[in-house]
């Protein structure tokens, strides 16, 4: 069970593609609470490719969300 009894919550992006150029089609998001941090996993869904980025608890997950989407578009535009 994650840290302070708080489960982990799990989405999904069908277009994440809206943000910034170019569409990678379907994201998958994880979010983690590890102590005082927000750990956001961003898993393109094709490739099966992972990036992940911490914050802390009190940030949105709007925006820890669209960090971890741009941390993969950068990890995947490095691969091709």
């Amino acid at each position: 069970m994650p840290p302070d009894d708080r489960k982990t919550q799990r989405g999904a992006a069908g277009n994440a593609g809206n943000w910034g150029d170019g569409n990678l089609g379907e994201v998958y998001f994880e979010f983690r609470p590890i102590g005082n941090y927000m750990r956001v996993n961003a898993i393109h869904a094709a490739t099966g490719q992972e990036t992940f980025v911490l914050g802390p608890l009190t940030a949105s997950r709007g925006d820890l969300q669209m960090l971890a989407m741009r941390k993969l578009k950068r990890t995947l535009a490095s691969k091709s």
